[in-house]
């Protein structure tokens, strides 16, 4: 893997997003996303994951300068790659932990909001969803990953007043399961504990929980898909503010 590390041991897979400067994700790290995803997912020797990036940043999302310079065919095939690998992850059968410790905006917040505990490292840092901001909408995966993680009014907070906010105001805002100094601690201690339990038990809730979000996102209609890439086309300069980093 070029942009993401794995690192194993006793039966917990630490993935850690590593494309420095702010771990943005193009089309090669979507990939190894869906790659590394779906392949922990079918090893029996791994109970859970943590995900984190290296570096002081979660992720600053997907590296919009290259969507923006995308035409129609390759960004239908970029969002593509979004799909498979949020879906990877949204999908992935076991516990399932996330540490911030640095920005996570737009798909790097999406990317915490997957699992299934977010610890956030206190500290001068921002997560948001700032994509109707500029006029970006939201592919249905990241819509509806969003909208599973959030109470409705910090999903309200968060979509659709599209701003960044510290990560004490997301835990106020009851994103979030810790705040604390050291986040990756916190979901190493979540984790043990929960792949201590029984697996398949976990499995079943999980999948109960999140099977109408990927009935949904699996229901796109074409249309839904086409408008999409039209609004991406029309915000080629919107892609490249410095609001996304």
């Amino acid at each position: 893997m070029q942009f993401i590390e794995v690192l194993t041991s006793g039966g917990i897979a630490e993935v850690a997003l590593n494309r420095p400067k702010v771990n943005a994700m193009n089309h090669a790290v979507l990939r190894e996303m869906t790659d590394v995803f779906r392949r922990l997912a079918e090893d029996d020797a791994v109970s859970g994951v943590l995900v984190r990036g290296a570096g002081k940043c979660m992720s600053a999302g997907l590296d919009l300068r290259e969507v923006a310079s995308l035409e129609r065919e390759a960004l239908a095939g970029f969002l593509d790659d979004f799909d498979a690998a949020f879906g990877a992850v949204f999908r992935f059968p076991k516990p399932f932990a996330a540490a911030v410790h640095g920005h996570a905006i737009a798909g790097g917040a999406v990317l915490a909001m997957c699992a299934d505990f977010i610890a956030l490292g206190a500290g001068d840092y921002k997560i948001g969803l700032p994509e109707l901001a500029v006029g970006i909408p939201f592919p249905r995966v990241a819509f509806e990953i969003a909208r599973a993680a959030c109470p409705t009014r910090a999903f309200r907070r968060l979509v659709f007043g599209a701003d960044l906010h510290s990560p004490a105001e997301v835990f106020e805002m009851g994103v979030g399961d810790a705040l604390s100094a050291d986040p990756l601690e916190d979901a190493r201690r979540w984790l043990t504990k929960a792949c201590g339990r029984p697996a398949a038990a976990f499995r079943f809730v999980k999948a109960s929980h999140r099977n109408e979000a990927w009935a949904r996102i699996a229901a796109t209609p074409a249309a839904e898909r086409e408008a999409l890439i039209d609004a991406l086309l029309s915000a080629k300069q919107a892609l490249t503010a410095p609001l996304f980093g």
